[in-house]
């Protein structure tokens, strides 16, 4: 059976560098189960504060074909 489900996660942090860092930790644990595939990642800011605008974020999939660079 697959489920898809949705999570959000808060965290503070000093700087943006900061808060990828905290993203990238809880997403490489997650890459470790191999039962759990990340489909999608959205980053925004509280309501109220300054807005910020991220570029996309890759998963790390692949179109066939494309070597993964590193």
């Amino acid at each position: 059976m697959k489920v898809q489900a949705t999570v959000v996660f808060k965290l503070q942090a000093g700087s943006l560098s900061e808060a990828g860092g905290v993203l990238d930790d809880v997403l490489e644990r997650a890459r470790e189960h191999d039962d759990v595939d990340i489909g999608q990642i959205m980053v925004t800011t509280p309501p109220g504060a300054t807005p910020v605008t991220l570029p996309a974020v890759s998963t790390g999939a692949y179109p066939p074909g494309v070597p993964h660079p590193g």
